[in-house]
């Protein structure tokens, strides 16, 4: 994988974690504000999803990055039909 990959993921990952707390800290506003238990919810499950979705985003990029997945040690390992 380059270096600009490797950095590249690394920014995602930093901007997927920094976008978490900022929906977490959203989450404890509305609560200490008396919010409905409705958008509570709303903002807990929408906040799972991101999480959720950020994450595989950054597991597929990685594996696309690598390219050619085969292993000469384990041959039960399927090559990547579409190396980069």
């Amino acid at each position: 994988m380059t270096p600009e990959m490797i950095n590249c993921l690394a920014e995602v990952a930093g901007a997927l974690e920094k976008l978490n707390r900022a929906l977490s800290a959203e989450l404890t506003e509305i609560e200490r504000d008396g919010a409905t238990s409705s958008k509570i919810q709303h903002l807990k499950e929408g906040i799972k999803a991101v999480k959720d979705s950020g994450n595989m985003v950054l597991i597929w990029a990685d594996y696309i990055a690598r390219g050619d997945l085969e292993d000469p040690e384990n041959p039960d390992v399927i090559r990547d039909p579409n190396p980069r």
